[in-house]
């Protein structure tokens, strides 16, 4: 009976075996949306927060990602994750990382489920809002929360499918321990609400008669009983006369057992008319939903299963329960009628579930009725049974034939439109249904309900259909070919489409395989456009996809199928779009796209070369036909070798000049000189413009020397001035610039000299300057340039100056360079020059002349009175520049006027500059000077040099400079003391600034002399009249300083003296330098006595003295401190003594410490007197009682602990207890544990105490982990195994403590108990995986023989690596494999079994674990291993792996098998598995059997073999074969031959084994001429006549007649070749008959022609002045002609054009005297040709003919040589 049970019960996955923990498995951290995903929102043991996704189709493989979100939702159909943080909403691409949408809400979201695939739907205390995923709007309020929903919680939210309908679904608890429920449906149409009571609810969908009907679906449970309700909404937008669903209710049972138990969820199935209706206690039944009859119920789960969705797949239901499992309950189809039938006894319900779902079980019944209705006419009603038959019974094409077969009534429909019609209704058309009725649709012109059934989806889709649909709409069509899976179809149809981009993705999404290359050439027939886009397409998915190019092969082979096809362009367009990397390997088929374009489409070539995008193509030929086509520049770009670059560069009138340019910078240096001078010699006037141009920009390259010497040679006047002007302005030769002076001064181009000599920084000056200077040029600018830039200012001033170009010199300096002002004015004093012209040239340039240098120039002469007037002048106009008045002042000193006063009055002056200027003759007032300027080095030098002592001291107090002070007392300073005494007896007595004394002192200190300091400082301080140093802080405080580092001595001395210095801070100071009895002294003369008694105990160690010190001052403050002196240096009684007379009670936690660091019990006691008097004046009343309470601990004083804890206090009797625990005072502790009812540590200190079952009695108690485990340790120990289980089951449920505890067992030895404790709790309720993980291990270890019954117990329970690498080590292989094959590790099961066979190898294992393997090698491995073990079941394994593994990888591994069995190794045990599998027409397995059939010299076979599967290598083969003894099998190796165009070693194996009818047949397959002749010419010398006239006769087309006669009669066979010669004395004679009749014509038009241009050239009297050439075109008139250039494209490229002036655009005018090269060529073959033929014709005799012809052509040829005279010399003119 269990057998027929509808429903089927599995455990998909257990959450807490892949590491969920259990807590986390709720209602509020786990989500279900679909059956597709499973989130859990997880917190790890470091308290981060984890989102855990499981992918249902690998649930065993979760993804973890940290996250900071409330709660997450999976999208049902997509990676899409909805995430909530509070009120901040994110829709977030789980794939790809990156948020898709984000909204902050503005109220609390309180439940939220994906309502839909494309809508989140949000429940709130107010509202209900959708968000869509597919805009990106905001949430959209759709209506309003219910009032009576207010105060429930919402456990779920629906939509139906047209989101027309909504319901929200909530609970609440109510009095008597029921749970109320309230439903709010509501209708976006009405916009009206209506609330249900109820707990569950969802909307499903439902065909009526064809039509489709939305149900509301909803389960209560009140007082009067719990139903089950299903009623339609949205009837009203049914189309009139539609059915109507009637309302339906049944009650829902529950067993007496579910007390308490009501519904929770709705699931409706996603593939049957069934309802899935959950309760609280896991129970799950099923109701028909088109009867709400009840099909069967049970109970599925122990605990609420509180997330469920509808499983896809099934048409089940999936749900998560609180344990963590993850179940499916699915519908078993074939048990459904006969339960129904068995079990229910309703043969009305079994009919109609398996017409409305398929279900089998009911076929009979169905047939019978069919046949009852048809048999009796009704044919109305026997095609509704047809339509609602299960699974399509009756829907065949023998009932389609029995109603065609019936013949209509007159007026009524055809009965077989009557079927298709009723189908139509209630379903669908399946493919012989669709078939039939779009032939009759067609037929009758109406293909547009066709395509109205298709969009409705009414017709099953086929490949037939879609052919009839295309005829009408190939769109349509195409989505019926994709839908039927008619690959090829869809393929051309989307070519047809112009969707080319869609066919690879196409190809592989279906898995389509279908070589690329044909599949293109299938394009090419339907759209070449389409053909090179989709070659395009492919090759650049290989290389996203594959990361790599296609290999150059394929692109020859895709070219080569584009231009076998006739499409050059394209084949062409794809090597441009694909060859996108220059490489080598691309070489030949550059070449040949080049080539063929060249020969074909020359302009297209033009532009490929013009794109620079090839390098690899074989550049001699393609430079060739270039030049042939007239693309002279793609020529020179190819042409390696000199000569021909030599021969066509001398076309400058084509070339264009930019390119020539451009081209000579790729050639080798000599080789382009040998180029330029070869321009030059060829056409140097033509020439020179083009070749100054290359010289100027490649001359450097080429060797500057010998290009001038190049251009310097030729007889025009300015080439070399010309050239040079090219390089000069870019070479950094000194030679060329001064070439290109010298040349500019010849030419005399003086602007060129000037622009050279004043911009250029590359000529030789001294060359240049001289060469000026000796040639006397006329224009002085470029000696000014030369001299003023390179510093020749005397020379060019004596040189103007000699020439009496005393204006040049004035112009010089007024108008192009001041600044040269000093060096003039210093020649012209030099040359005794009229002072006055100096002093008038000096005025007119005192604004811009530099008055340093001239100054300076002046004053090395001793002239510099001459400044004066020009100084005094600069200084009258207010200049306040410090060269003017340095000067100034230099000349009052020099005349002595007033110096003094105008040093210290003047403010601008350089001191610097002035100084050393007056020093030399009167150092005092270089004094002033410094002063002024604060020179100090300067003035520090020049007082030690003129003894100025007194100025000095002055100076360095006045100046507070610490840097000069540490200069002026360096010990190195022989002249210190002098100024120390200086500076102490004068200047500092003179002082009455504290800063300047402060800086002085500063300066002594920083000197290290205190000695000196000290000296100073008493007699500022001690002996000082000056009240305010005497007094002056500062100062006390230094000079006490400054005795502490030099003479301690003195220090108590000054304490007492001085009064006004920091006693503080001095007494700190004095501590840190060990002066402790200064320090006391200070702080007792400033009467800080608690402070000097903390000196006495803290640093003079003296606690007896510090006593007497307390004892004679008697103060609070003195004797707190000495107590806690004495506290701390372990005097416990004597320092609490002394606290207690301070009467300080804030120090009572220093006491406490000091006490319980010195660990004697006996301070306590005074502790305790101290603590009690303390307490009632402290605010941390707490404190001092706890430490009460634990000083009576302490000292064992229980009774009066007792009496104290009665009592009202605040002690922290926790923490007394913890610290009693910590000082192992059990008895304290029990004391303390059992006052503060602290099971927990009780239990531990019975432990401590032995008494295991007082400690026992305590943790039940107490109930913690840590107490169970304590006291399960303490109970092994004792080896108490009873208790310790009562503790262990405690203990192991818990995730972490479980290898604590067996590694507790394991170490004494106790294996079994360990593995009794863990199987005692495999049973709880809490067991966890780890339980039966680490079980398993230890049954590894200890009992080997129970593993594999645990294995297929328990391995969903456990963790299978954990179990895999316990099996490892205990070597328990089947157990291993077994492992490896429930984890999907397939690979490794294979492995196991292959590695310990003989444990664990079964051979329908074997095979079935292979089928499920992915990795290549793992097959391998495994075929290897059935060679060697089992050799008989080798067909078996390669059938299964055949479809995964690389054929010839596996073909090689049989070959290499087994050595013994032959040179095939082990293929001979597989020919039943290669034949069977060679229908696929793969290499290595045609290549395998092909070897295998030779080896048996089975002739037939192999010949069927090559015959019908070609993808092998007929080469290799055919070698094989010729060999072969077997005369048949040499045969099929000439058959191979001939097949890949080896006609050669065809012929010649025929020939060896006389196999002349073949032989025959070769060569006409071959179609050559020349293995035509060859054969027959042997036939004939071995005297084999006949097979001579068959060869005539099949070769007919491929033998030359003349050939044949010459045979003939050469081996006397004239009446075996006769009929061959009859044929072709007919064909000549049809061919010269025809050839006859077209020459007649051409010769009449020619003269024709002839005869017009004659005509026309007679009727124009223009031709006597301008002569007859205008006349070749155009009515231009009587215009001169002249030479320019048109600029074409291709091979018209820059072709040179006569055309007359004032022709307009690109078109010439009319007058061409150049065609197009290419033509030219075609033209001259063309009519040499001709008149070849017309001499043969011409002349009787051969040897005539040939003579004719050898006089054309050397007439022909000088005629050639004149025309290219001709032509060379009209250019030479131009």
């Amino acid at each position: 009976m269990a057998d027929s049970v509808p429903i089927k019960l599995q455990e998909l996955v257990q959450l807490t075996n892949v590491g969920v923990q259990l807590p986390s498995v709720n209602f509020g951290s786990a989500t279900m949306e679909s059956d597709k995903y499973i989130t859990v929102r997880e917190t790890t043991a470091d308290n981060q927060i984890e989102l855990v996704v499981f992918d249902m189709t690998n649930p065993l493989q979760p993804v973890r990602r940290p996250i900071q979100a409330d709660s997450a939702l999976m999208n049902p159909a997509q990676k899409v994750l909805a995430i909530r943080a509070g009120n901040e909403l994110q829709l977030f691409d789980f794939a790809k990382r990156e948020v898709l949408k984000s909204f902050s809400a503005t109220e609390q979201v309180v439940f939220w489920t994906w309502a839909s695939d494309d809508c989140l739907g949000m429940v709130t205390q107010a509202s209900i809002y959708h968000w869509k995923l597919s805009d990106s709007g905001e949430p959209v309020k759709v209506f309003e929360r219910h009032e009576s929903l207010a105060s429930s919680q919402i456990i779920n939210y629906r939509t139906d499918e047209k989101e027309e309908w909504m319901c929200v679904v909530g609970i609440e608890a109510l009095e008597g321990g029921l749970v109320g429920g309230n439903i709010q449906l509501y209708s976006t149409s009405k916009q009206m609400s209506q609330v249900i009571e109820g707990h569950a609810a969802s909307f499903a969908r439902l065909k009526l008669e064809g039509y489709d009907t939305t149900l509301f679906i909803f389960a209560s449970l009140t007082k009067e009983g719990s139903k089950l309700h299903i009623i339609e909404v949205g009837h009203e937008s049914k189309p009139e006369g539609a059915p109507l669903f009637d309302k339906r209710s049944v009650d829902i049972y529950y067993p007496p057992e579910a007390v308490g138990d009501f519904p929770v969820a709705l699931q409706v199935s996603s593939k049957y008319s069934i309802v899935y209706l959950i309760t609280k206690l896991g129970y799950v039944h099923l109701y028909d939903i088109d009867s709400a009859t009840p099909l069967y119920a049970n109970r599925v789960s122990e605990t609420t299963l509180f997330a469920s969705c509808a499983h896809e797949e099934t048409g089940g239901l999936l749900g998560m329960n609180r344990a963590g499992q993850v179940l499916l309950v699915s519908v078993v189809s074939e048990n459904v009628v006969p339960y129904v039938l068995a079990t229910l006894k309703d043969v009305d319900l079994a009919g109609r579930l398996a017409s409305r779902n398929g279900f089998p079980g009911a076929e009979n019944m169905f047939v019978e009725q069919f046949e009852q209705l048809f048999d009796g006419g009704n044919y109305r009603e026997a095609a509704i049974v047809a339509a609602d038959s299960p699974a399509g019974l009756l829907r065949t094409a023998e009932t389609i034939g029995r109603f065609k077969a019936l013949q209509a009534n007159e007026g009524s429909p055809s009965p077989l439109l009557m079927y298709f019609q009723t189908i139509l209704e209630r379903s669908r058309l399946n493919k012989i249904e669709a078939v039939e009725m779009g032939v009759l649709v067609t037929q009758a012109g109406k293909g547009a309900n066709l395509e109205k059934w298709l969009k409705e989806d009414k017709m099953e889709c086929s490949e037939e259909l879609g052919d009839l649909v295309a005829q009408t709409n190939l769109s349509v069509a195409l989505g019926v070919y994709i839908k039927a899976k008619a690959h090829l179809k869809v393929i051309t149809t989307l070519i047809q489409v112009g969707q080319t981009k869609r066919v690879h993705s196409y190809i592989q999404k279906v898995n389509l395989q279908i070589d690329q290359t044909e599949l293109v050439q299938l394009a090419t027939q339907v759209n070449p456009q389409a053909a090179l886009e989709l070659a395009n397409f492919f090759q650049q998915q290989a290389i996203v996809v594959a990361h790599q190019q296609r290999s150059t092969s394929q692109h020859y082979q895709m070219f080569d199928m584009f231009v076998n096809q006739g499409l050059l362009n394209e084949g062409t367009n794809y090597c441009l779009d694909n060859l996108t990397e220059d490489i080598p390997e691309y070489g030949d088929l550059q070449t040949k796209v080049l080539e063929l374009n060249l020969m074909n489409e020359p302009q297209i070539a033009d532009a490929i070369l013009g794109q620079d995008i090839w390098h690899h193509y074989d550049k001699q030929k393609i430079a060739m036909l270039c030049e042939r086509q007239g693309l002279f520049q793609h020529a020179l770009e190819n042409f390696q070798d000199l000569g021909d670059v030599k021969r066509v560069i001398t076309n400058t009138h084509i070339l264009n000049p930019d390119f020539l340019l451009g081209f000579f910078g790729t050639l080798a240096p000599d080789d382009a000189f040998d180029c330029l001078k070869e321009l030059l010699e060829n056409n140097a006037q033509g020439n020179l413009q083009i070749c100054v141009s290359i010289g100027g920009r490649y001359g450097e390259k080429m060797g500057v020397k010998r290009c001038m010497d190049l251009f310097g040679g030729l007889k025009v006047k300015a080439a070399q001035f010309m050239f040079l002007g090219q390089l000069v302005n870019f070479s950094e030769d000194p030679e060329v610039h001064f070439r290109y002076i010298e040349a500019s001064v010849k030419t005399q181009q003086y602007n060129e000299t000037e622009r050279v000599t004043r911009e250029s920084n590359y000529y030789d000056p001294e060359k240049t300057k001289k060469y000026l200077i000796d040639n006397k040029v006329r224009d002085p600018r470029p000696l000014i340039n030369v001299c003023d830039r390179f510093g020749y200012i005397e020379e060019m001033t004596r040189y103007f100056m000699k020439n009496g170009q005393w204006k040049f010199v004035e112009g010089f300096l007024q108008r192009i360079n001041p600044n040269r002002t000093p060096e003039v004015i210093g020649v012209l004093l030099d040359l005794d020059y009229k002072e006055d012209s100096i002093k008038k040239l000096i005025m007119s340039v005192k604004n811009v002349t530099p008055i340093a240098e001239l100054v300076a120039e002046v004053q090395k002469r001793g002239r510099i009175k001459i400044l004066l007037e020009m100084l005094e002048s600069k200084v009258a106009d207010n200049v306040t520049d410090a060269d003017v008045h340095s000067g100034l002042a230099m000349v009052y000193t020099d005349l002595n006027i007033n110096a003094e006063h105008f040093l210290l009055t003047n403010v601008y002056y350089d001191s610097r500059v002035v100084g050393p200027f007056c020093e030399k003759r009167d150092p005092y007032l270089a004094y002033v000077a410094y002063r002024r300027g604060v020179c100090d080095n300067e003035l520090f030098e020049l007082c030690l040099r003129h003894q100025l002592y007194k100025e000095l001291s002055k100076y360095l107090v006045d100046r507070e400079d610490s840097d000069l002070w540490a200069k002026a007392l360096n010990p190195n300073n022989q002249q210190r003391k002098l100024i120390i005494d200086q500076v102490t007896n004068v200047a500092l007595m003179e002082v009455k600034e504290p800063e300047k004394v402060a800086s002085t002192i500063k300066a002594f200190l920083e000197a290290q002399m205190p000695e000196i300091l000290i000296q100073l400082l008493e007699k500022l301080t001690l002996d000082s009249s000056s009240s305010s140093f005497a007094r002056n802080q500062n100062l006390q405080n230094l000079l006490i300083l400054t005795s502490m580092k030099t003479d301690k001595k003195r220090v108590p001395e000054l304490i007492r003296r001085l009064d006004n210095y920091a006693g503080d801070e001095i007494a700190t100071i004095a501590i840190e330098s060990e002066l402790y009895e200064e320090a006391y002294l200070i702080y007792h003369k400033m009467e800080r006595y608690d402070i000097a008694v903390g000196v006495l105990v803290d640093h003079v160690k003296d606690l007896k003295r510090a006593e007497e010190y307390a004892m004679k001052n008697d103060l609070p403050a003195v004797w707190s401190r000495l107590g806690l002196a004495q506290v701390e240096a372990g005097k416990i009684t004597e320092g609490i003594n002394s606290i207690m007379k301070a009467q300080d009670f804030t120090i009572y936690e220093k006491v406490i410490n000091a006490a319980i660091e010195s660990g004697n019990d006996k301070d306590f006691e005074a502790v305790v007197k101290y603590l009690k008097l303390a307490r009632n004046k402290v605010q941390d009343v707490r404190a001092v009682d706890t430490e009460i309470v634990y000083a009576l601990c302490r000292t064992k004083r229980l009774p009066e602990l007792e009496e104290f804890v009665k009592r009202p206090h605040a002690a922290n009797l926790d923490d007394v207890t913890e610290r009693c625990l910590d000082d192992e005072n059990w008895l304290a502790a029990r004391f303390m544990c059992k006052l503060t009812k602290n099971y927990a540590k009780l239990a531990a200190v019975y432990v401590h105490m032995g008494d295991l079952e007082e400690a026992l009695k305590y943790a039940k108690q107490a109930d913690r982990i840590e107490v169970w485990r304590t006291v399960l340790f303490a109970c092994v120990d004792a080896r108490e195994f009873r208790f310790a289980q009562t503790c262990g089951q405690k203990v192991i449920v818990e995730t972490g403590e479980l290898p604590g505890v067996i590694e507790y067992y394991e170490k004494p030895g106790y294996f079994f108990e360990a593995i009794e404790l863990i199987e005692s709790g495999l049973g709880l309720e809490r067991a966890n995986p780890q339980m039966f993980t680490e079980l398993g291990v230890l049954l590894t270890k200890y009992r080997e023989s129970q593993m594999m019954d645990f294995c297929k117990m328990w391995w969903q329970r456990a963790s299978i690596p954990r179990l895999l690498q316990a099996c490892d080590q205990a070597m328990l292989w089947a157990e291993k494999c077994y492992l490896h094959q429930q984890y999907n590790e397939h690979d490794l099961a294979i492995g196991v079994m292959i590695d310990h066979a003989p444990d664990s190898w079964n051979p329908s294992t074997f095979t079935d674990v292979i089928s499920k393997v992915g990795t290549m090698s793992v097959m391998y491995d495994a075929i290897d291993f059935y060679v060697e073990e089992h050799p008989e079941l080798l067909n078996d394994l390669l059938f299964v792996i055949a479809p995964k593994c690389e054929a010839t990888t596996a073909m090689n591994k049989l070959r290499d098998a087994k050595p013994e069995l032959g040179p095939l190794g082990a293929l001979p045990l597989c020919k039943a598995f290669l034949r069977k599998v060679q229908e696929r027409d793969v290499s290595a397995l045609n290549e395998a059997l092909n070897d295998l059939l030779i080896l048996e010299e089975n002739v037939e076979e192999l010949s069927e073999s090559t015959t019908n599967f070609k993808n092998f290598e007929h080469i290799k083969l055919a070698r094989k074969l010729e060999t072969h003894a077997v005369l048949e099998m040499r045969r099929i190796a000439v058959d191979l031959y001939k097949r890949v165009g080896k006609y050669e070693e065809a012929i010649e194996l025929c020939k060896k084994d006389k196999l002349y009818k073949d032989a025959i047949e070769v060569v006409a397959a071959s179609k050559d001429q020349e293995l035509t002749e060859a054969l027959a010419e042997y036939f004939l010398s071995e005297k084999l006549r006949e097979a001579f006239s068959a060869i005539l006769f099949t070769c007919f087309e491929y033998l030359r007649p003349d050939i044949a006669l010459e045979l003939s009669w050469l081996y006397e066979v004239m009446d075996f070749a006769m009929p061959f010669m009859i044929q072709t004395m007919k064909e000549v004679g049809q061919r010269v008959i025809g050839l006859e009749e077209e020459s007649e014509d051409r010769r009449a038009a020619e003269e024709k022609e002839r005869q017009e241009i004659e005509d026309e050239i007679n009727d124009d009297p223009s031709v006597l002045l301008f002569g007859i050439q205008h006349h070749t075109g155009g009515q231009q008139g009587d215009q001169p002609l002249a030479l320019t250039y048109h600029q074409g494209g291709g091979a018209n490229a820059m072709v040179p054009q006569l055309m007359w002036p004032g022709a307009q655009g690109n078109q010439p005018a009319q007058m061409n005297t150049f065609v197009n090269p290419a033509q030219a060529y075609q033209t001259a073959a063309v009519q040499q040709a001709y008149q070849t033929a017309q001499m043969q014709q011409a002349y009787a005799t051969q040897a005539q003919a040939q003579a004719a012809q050898a006089a054309y052509a050397t007439q022909r040829a000088a005629q050639q040589a004149y025309v290219t005279q001709q032509m060379q010399q009209g250019f030479t003119q131009r």
